[in-house]
């Protein structure tokens, strides 16, 4: 049976210096992250105002947050807009999430109404 096969070099050696293995994950992670798009003027203030409708007239919104690794989305109604630290306070079922406002790519509505 051959050493190298399946997992490459590391299926020869089977033991790894705990270095060796945290520098693979580092590397392994920096190739995996997303460059994120910039939006426009416009697009921003689109955004603003769906998160300002969200909160005035208590409807659901689903926001997508941009991560290093993907996108991740969060469904609630908008309690909150600090403008002077650029924050949004989400709430869904009792629970609520701040989030900065510089890494929101997204706002949808959703078809349900609270």
């Amino acid at each position: 049976m051959k050493k190298l096969t399946g997992n490459g070099l590391w299926e020869s050696s089977r033991m790894m210096l705990p270095e060796h293995r945290e520098r693979s994950v580092q590397l392994h992670k920096q190739t995996d992250r997303l460059a994120k798009l910039e939006l426009m003027e416009e697009e921003l203030q689109e955004l603003f105002g769906r998160l300002k409708s969200s909160m005035s007239n208590t409807l659901e919104v689903t926001v997508s947050v941009f991560c290093e690794y993907g996108r991740m989305k969060y469904t609630g109604i908008v309690s909150g807009l600090d403008p002077r630290q650029q924050l949004v306070k989400l709430e869904w079922l009792g629970d609520w999430k701040l989030i900065d406002f510089k890494d929101i790519i997204g706002v949808e509505f959703s078809a349900e109404r609270y």
